[in-house]
């Protein structure tokens, strides 16, 4: 009845891995998530109440907690993910650490991660490929092989793959090399991609520009694939319907469902840094512990998986608690300095266009947006800050006309960091890559 009332979409993503933990002659205790607890008591604990009731728990009192980390048997390798892995998982390009369990939910991914467990249960034929998207970092890989182990322990054969290995293997098999004849080697490269029950192929973006025979050879795949009502799922960076590739892939994907991971805001870094401090240990982590951690590398759920291991380390070594100023510590410890000499502009440019996942063409060609200005703005403050360049150096390599704009923009980013601790965190993220990558 609850899953009627609210919908199948919404019980997928709140509801479907709720757990009765306990039940008494006055309460029932039912455990789940922490977001998703937090969601049901603001938005359908009525329901939820109403629910119970109308199956026969009228009067009970209704608590809601968060789970604690499931703990598996591990003499059985159907339960224990990690038995599981070392025996199978790692044998067929799976990596045993990316699971659900281990996968941090947040408001910014929990959709995708809603769609991402109905594929692992058979739920997603009708909008497969499902694909998702979204900026380095945020987690599409981790959800990507957390799919195929679900499959694989439900006893599915799957192939997973990256969208280069596909192409290598491709070119492989058509040209009959390592000694094997190229009739053999076919066969066996379509069997492989074909005789599945699921297909993941990782990095789409890939093919972003080209049309290799490849990328007929991944339609025609797909074309089976959906056929026999199996299912297919992929990444990319891009949004797979705005790539540029052959019109034959191009309609396969118009047939699917594209979901997006989006960047941490404050909130979602804050919850996303509590489950992995748990995960290694972090035991009490304050709430404003996590909310600076979050707020000085939530550009991405990685950089937070690196923050909070650079924390786990601090913490080991000096036995303090994980307390605001330990958090600044650990972060301070581990940033990269400065390397000796000027850093050339070029990485820069590189550093600029993946942080905000905007191609440097995009940024230099003159077009006013938001997001187009922003990146340019923050590029410009780093040629004359970092790089020392010139003023009308650093407005010929953003493509300016006038050199005073970049003068304006240097002041007005040095001018709004005193009063944004958020910008101020951006630029101090940008330096430490820039630092990095020279």
């Amino acid at each position: 009845m609850l899953q009627k009332n609210i919908g199948k979409r919404l019980w997928t993503t709140w509801f479907a891995d709720v757990r009765i933990s306990e039940i008494t002659l006055t309460s029932i205790i039912m455990e789940a998530s922490q977001l998703a607890v937090e969601r049901i008591k603001k938005q359908w604990f009525d329901e939820l109440e109403s629910a119970i009731s109308d199956a026969g728990g009228h009067g009970l009192q209704i608590i809601l907690r968060v789970a604690e980390p499931k703990s598996y048997d591990e003499t059985d390798p159907v339960k224990n993910v990690s038995a599981l892995a070392h025996d199978h998982l790692g044998d067929i390009g799976l990596n045993p650490r990316f699971t659900f369990e281990t996968f941090a939910e947040a408001n910014c991914n929990s959709f995708a991660l809603g769609r991402a467990r109905e594929a692992a249960v058979g739920k997603a034929i009708d909008y497969s490929p499902l694909q998702i998207s979204g900026p380095a970092g945020m987690g599409k890989t981790h959800l990507l092989h957390a799919i195929g182990a679900e499959l694989v322990r439900a006893g599915k054969k799957i192939t997973i793959t990256t969208a280069d290995e596909f192409t290598a293997e491709f070119i492989s098999a058509v040209t009959g090399k390592d000694g094997q004849n190229k009739r053999g080697k076919i066969s066996d490269f379509r069997n492989k991609y074909r005789k599945v029950d699921a297909l993941l192929i990782d990095g789409l973006d890939f093919f972003d520009g080209s049309k290799p025979k490849s990328v007929l050879e991944l339609a025609e795949v797909l074309n089976e694939l959906n056929t026999r009502s199996k299912l297919v799922v992929v990444t990319s960076r891009k949004n797979p319907l705005s790539l540029k590739v052959h019109e034959e892939l191009k309609n396969r994907m118009h047939g699917g469902f594209t979901v997006r991971l989006a960047e941490p805001k404050a909130d979602d870094g804050a919850l996303i840094v509590t489950h992995l401090a748990s995960a290694v240990g972090i035991k009490n982590i304050s709430k404003e512990a996590a909310a600076t951690l979050a707020r000085r590398r939530q550009q991405s759920v990685s950089r937070l998986v690196s923050g909070v291991n650079e924390l786990a380390v601090y913490l080991e070594v000096t036995k303090v608690k994980p307390t605001v100023e330990a958090v600044n510590a650990a972060l301070e410890i581990s940033a990269h300095p400065a390397p000796e000499g000027l850093i050339d502009a070029s990485i820069v440019s590189q550093v600029i266009s993946e942080y905000f996942d905007i191609p440097w063409d995009e940024i230099t060609s003159g077009r006013q947006t938001h997001d187009l200005t922003r990146a340019k703005h923050m590029a410009m403050y780093l040629l004359r800050t970092v790089c020392e360049l010139p003023v009308k150096e650093t407005a010929r390599f953003v493509g300016l006309k006038h050199y005073s704009n970049a003068s304006r923009a240097e002041k007005d980013i040095a001018l709004k960091m005193k009063s944004s601790p958020s910008l101020r965190d951006s630029v101090a993220t940008l330096i430490e890559k820039i630092n990095e990558a020279a």
